[in-house]
C-alpha cells in the first residue's frame, strides 16, 4: 500500500489516540486534559473519550499528585514485544538497496559469524557499472575498512594485542595494505573518532567505505560496507558516504530500540577509515 493510500484510510480516532501518545511522550511533566485539547485542537469530549480509553488499556495513567497525564506502563510491554521483533540484520540488509541506487555504489551487508569475522549475506548493486562481489565473501581483522571496524570493536588494548601477535601475519592485499602495526593501529583509532572505517585501495584495487551496525544490546549485528571504483567513491567522497552510513547505522539501532553511541563509544565500538572493498 503507497503513502497516499495509507493516509485516506488513517482512522481518525486512531491518529487522535497516538497525537495524544507523542504529545504525552514529549513532555517530561505530562499534559493535563485542558493542555492536551488546546494543543492538539480536540474537543474536550473527544479528548475525555480518548484518554479514558487509553488509561484503561494501561497506555496513560493519571498522576495521582495533579492532573496530568503521562505514558503508562502498558506501553512498556508493547515496547519489549516491539524490540524483540525488530531485527537489525534484517534492517540493514533492506537499506542496502535505498543506499546502492542513491549514491551509485556497490552496497553490502555482511553478517557476523563470531569475533573478528563476517560474511557477506546480501549485495545491491547500482544500475550502472559497479564493483561485483560474491554473497558469501568473508572479511576478518586485517580486510580493509572491515577490517578496521572490526578491530575497533575491540577494546583498545585487545586491539592492539591482536595486530603486534599477528604483525608477520597480516596478509598484503595490494602495495597500499597498511602492514605496519603502527599504520595499522593508527587507523582503528581514527574509526573510533569518526564512527566509520576507509580504505582507499588497502583490499582491492577499489574504494570503501564499512560501519558497523548495533542493535539494541550494542552487539555487533551487522555491517554495512559500500564499495565503488575510484573514479565512482573518490577520496573526498569517502567522508560524506562515511555519514550516511553511519546515520543509516544508527537509524537501525535507534529502531531496535537501543541507544545511539557516539562514534567514540560505538566503537569500544567503531570505526574510521578502512576497507572491505571487493573487487568484482
Amino acid at each position: 500500500m503507497g503513502r497516499a493510500a495509507g493516509e485516506r484510510y488513517r482512522v481518525p480516532a486512531v491518529m487522535a489516540a497516538a497525537s495524544i501518545l507523542d504529545a504525552i511522550a514529549s513532555a517530561p511533566e505530562g499534559l493535563t486534559h485542558t493542555e492536551l485539547v488546546r494543543e492538539l485542537q480536540l474537543s474536550k469530549s473527544s479528548a475525555h473519550n480518548l484518554l479514558t480509553t487509553l488509561e484503561s488499556l494501561g497506555w496513560v495513567r493519571r498522576d495521582p499528585r495533579g492532573r496530568a497525564y503521562r505514558l503508562g506502563g502498558g506501553l512498556v510491554r508493547l515496547g519489549a514485544f516491539a524490540v524483540k521483533q525488530v531485527d537489525a540484520l534484517a534492517l540493514a540488509i533492506e537499506r542496502t538497496h535505498e543506499i546502492a541506487g542513491e549514491h551509485h555504489l556497490t552496497v553490502i551487508a555482511a553478517q557476523p559469524l563470531g569475533r573478528g569475522d563476517v560474511e557477506v549475506v546480501q549485495v545491491a548493486f547500482p544500475d550502472d557499472t559497479h564493483v561485483g562481489v560474491a554473497l558469501g565473501t568473508r572479511y576478518s581483522w586485517f580486510d580493509g575498512a572491515v577490517g578496521k571496524v572490526l578491530l575497533a570493536r575491540e577494546a583498545p588494548e585487545e586491539a592492539e594485542a591482536l595486530v603486534r601477535e599477528r604483525a608477520r601475519q597480516i596478509p598484503a592485499h595490494t602495495e597500499r595494505t597498511l602492514t605496519d602495526p603502527d599504520a595499522l593501529l593508527a587507523e582503528v583509532e581514527h574509526v573510533r573518532n569518526v564512527g566509520y572505517g576507509a580504505s582507499i585501495g588497502e583490499y582491492r584495487h577499489n574504494h570503501a567505505v564499512a560501519v558497523p551496525v548495533l542493535d539494541a544490546d550494542g552487539t555487533l549485528a551487522a555491517v554495512l560496507l559500500a564499495v565503488g571504483f575510484p573514479d565512482q567513491l573518490t577520496r573526498d567522497a569517502i567522508p560524506s558516504i562515511g555519514h550516511t552510513l553511519r546515520d543509516v547505522a544508527e537509524a537501525i539501532t535507534a529502531e531496535c530500540g537501543g541507544r545511539v553511541p557516539t562514534p567514540r563509544a560505538q566503537a569500544q565500538g567503531v570505526g574510521g577509515t578502512a576497507a572491505g572493498e571487493s573487487s568484482g
